[in-house]
C-alpha cells in the first residue's frame, strides 16, 4: 500500500524554524501511537543532515551498540560503526565534538527510561556538559504520552527546563483526513471519520476505491486486520491496569455518560472511578465534557463524559461489543448491523467537525467574527449544538447540525432562535446574536427564501457555506 503524507504544514514550518534557530536545540515531540510522529520526521529530514535512531526494548548496552552504528555511519567512522558506543559520556563526548549544524532523532525515548530509569538524568548532564555548545538538533521523541510527559516536560523531570521546544502531535481534524478518500462523497468521508477519527496510520488503512462498507469488512472487522485489535494494543501499552478501563471505556462508548450511570455499569466507587477518568483524560481518550459558556466549568456538576478519540469510540462501541461473533467467523454479520446504525453514530460526529469548522474559520466569508471558543450547550431538555463567542466577545453564535436525509426548513431555524434565549451569555453588553445551520442534505426553499437577505444567519450545506 502506497503511503502517503497530507497535512502537517503547520508542525512542518515549525520544525524548519527550529532547525535553523541559532544554537543548539532540544525539541521534544510526543503523540498518541500511530498519529504520524514518525511520518512527520522522516518528511522534515529529507533535506538536512541527520541521524535516526529508532530505540528499541534492549538492554542499554545494546541500546549503546545501535546508537554506535547510527553515529559512525553519519560520521564516516567505520570503527565507531562496527563497535558502537560503550556508556553514555562517550556519546555525548562524540556528538559534542560535530560542530556543523546536524539532526539527532531519538525514536522511542521511552524504551531507553525503561531500560535505565536514571536516563533523564544522563542526558541532562550531556545537554549541559557537550551538547548545547554543539550544532545539534535534537529531538526526543515517544508515543507513551505519560511517560514522555513524566521523563521530559513535568517540572520534577530532569530534563525539565532544558526543552527549547515541544509539539505535541495531534490527529487530524476531519478537513484534513477526508483528504484520505477523494473519490468518496461528502456522507462517507463522515462515516470514515466517524470509524477512524484523525490517525494517519488509520486512515491509510482505508482504500479510496473500495466501497466503504468492504473497507470496514476487509480492515477492521477481518481475523488478520491491523484495526480489529489495534484499540486494544493501544490501551495495553499506556495503561497498567487495562480490564478496568476497558470497563469504563465500554460503559462510555454505549451511552453512559454521567459519572453515576459509569460507577453503576462498572460498580467501581465514585472515589476510584474519577481517578481513572483523569487518567483517560491526560491521555486524550476521554472528555469531560461541560455545557458550553459554563461560568466555572472546572466545578460543574453537569459535565458528561465522552470519548474523545473516534476509532476508540467505534472499537468499544461496535467491534469489542460484538466480539464474540467475530470469534465465530461472523464478520458479515458485524458488518451489516454496524452498516444498520452507523449513520446514527456518524450524526454525533457531524457535530464535532461543524465545530471544527467554525473554530478553523468556516465563517470567515459570512460573518465578520472569528470563533474559537464553544461547544454544545445543554440544560435539563434543551440541547444546542454549537454555541460560540467571538474572539472580541461582540458576538454570540448558535448553531445546529442536522445529519438528516431531508433538507432542513424553517422549524429548525424557529427552534433555535427560541432555545437561544434560554442560554446565559456573559459579558457586560448585549451581544449581537448569530445563527448558522449546518445540514447534510442542504435546506428547503422555505427557508432560503426565509433567510435572504438577513446578515444574522448562514446556511452551509455538508460543511461549505457557498452551497446552501
Amino acid at each position: 500500500m502506497e503511503r502517503r503524507f497530507l497535512n502537517r504544514e503547520r508542525e512542518l514550518a515549525a520544525l524548519d524554524r527550529l532547525f535553523h534557530t541559532a544554537g543548539a536545540q532540544l525539541l521534544v515531540v510526543y503523540g498518541r501511537r500511530r498519529v504520524g510522529k514518525t511520518a512527520l520526521l522522516r518528511e522534515f529530514l529529507k533535506e538536512i543532515p541527520h541521524m535516526y535512531h529508532l530505540c528499541a526494548r534492549l538492554p542499554e548496552p545494546e541500546q549503546l551498540v545501535r546508537l554506535g552504528e547510527v553515529v559512525g555511519r553519519f560520521a564516516g567512522d567505520p570503527l565507531l560503526e562496527e563497535n558502537g558506543f560503550r556508556e553514555w559520556r562517550q556519546v555525548f563526548d562524540y556528538l559534542g565534538r560535530l560542530k556543523e549544524r546536524f539532526a539527532l532523532v531519538v525514536d522511542e525515548y521511552p524504551y531507553l527510561v525503561e531500560a535505565n530509569p536514571a536516563m533523564g538524568s544522563l542526558w541532562q548532564k550531556g545537554w549541559d556538559e557537550r551538547l548545547q555548545a554543539s550544532g545539534i538538533f535534537l529531538v526526543l521523541m515517544g508515543s507513551s504520552v505519560a511517560m514522555m510527559e513524566q521523563e521530559t516536560l513535568a517540572a520534577r523531570a530532569p530534563l525539565y527546563g532544558r526543552r527549547t521546544g515541544q509539539l505535541r502531535l495531534e490527529p487530524l481534524p476531519f478537513r484534513q483526513a477526508r483528504g484520505f478518500f477523494p473519490s468518496y462523497d461528502f456522507p462517507d468521508q463522515l462515516r470514515a471519520y466517524a470509524m477512524l477519527g484523525g490517525i494517519p496510520y488509520y486512515l491509510e488503512r482505508f482504500e479510496d476505491g473500495l466501497p466503504l462498507r468492504e473497507n470496514l469488512r476487509r480492515h477492521i472487522l477481518d481475523i488478520s486486520a491491523v484495526l480489529r485489535e489495534e484499540a486494544e494494543i493501544l490501551l495495553r501499552e499506556e495503561l497498567q491496569q487495562p480490564r478496568i478501563y476497558f470497563s469504563i471505556l465500554n460503559a462510555v462508548a454505549q451511552g453512559k455518560r454521567k459519572l453515576g450511570e459509569i460507577a453503576n455499569a462498572t460498580s467501581l466507587p465514585h472515589g476510584t472511578l474519577t481517578k481513572y477518568l483523569s487518567i483517560l483524560q491526560q491521555l486524550h481518550l476521554v472528555q469531560r465534557e461541560i455545557p458550553a459558556l459554563e461560568s466555572a466549568p472546572d466545578k460543574s456538576k453537569r459535565g458528561l463524559y465522552r470519548i474523545e478519540d473516534p476509532y476508540v469510540h467505534f472499537w468499544f462501541r461496535f467491534v469489542f461489543r460484538h466480539r464474540d461473533r467475530l470469534e465465530q467467523g461472523e464478520e458479515d454479520w458485524v458488518a451489516d448491523r454496524i452498516m444498520e446504525s452507523l449513520d446514527h453514530h456518524a450524526a454525533g460526529y457531524y457535530e464535532t467537525v461543524c465545530t471544527q469548522a467554525v473554530r478553523e474559520g468556516l465563517l470567515d466569508g459570512r460573518f465578520p467574527e472569528r470563533y474559537r471558543t464553544g461547544g454544545r450547550w445543554w440544560h435539563r431538555n434543551e440541547e444546542i449544538d454549537l454555541v460560540a463567542l467571538d474572539e472580541d466577545g461582540g458576538a454570540v453564535l448558535f448553531g445546529e447540525c442536522k445529519w438528516s436525509v431531508r433538507p432542513v426548513g424553517r422549524n429548525v431555524l424557529e427552534e433555535l432562535t427560541a432555545k437561544s434565549g434560554l442560554v446565559q451569555v456573559p459579558g457586560p453588553r448585549q451581544r449581537e446574536r448569530r445563527y448558522v445551520l449546518f445540514s447534510r442534505s442542504g435546506f428547503t426553499d422555505g427557508l432560503r427564501r426565509i433567510v435572504a437577505g438577513r446578515r444574522d444567519v448562514a446556511l452551509v450545506a455538508g460543511l461549505d457555506p457557498a452551497a446552501t
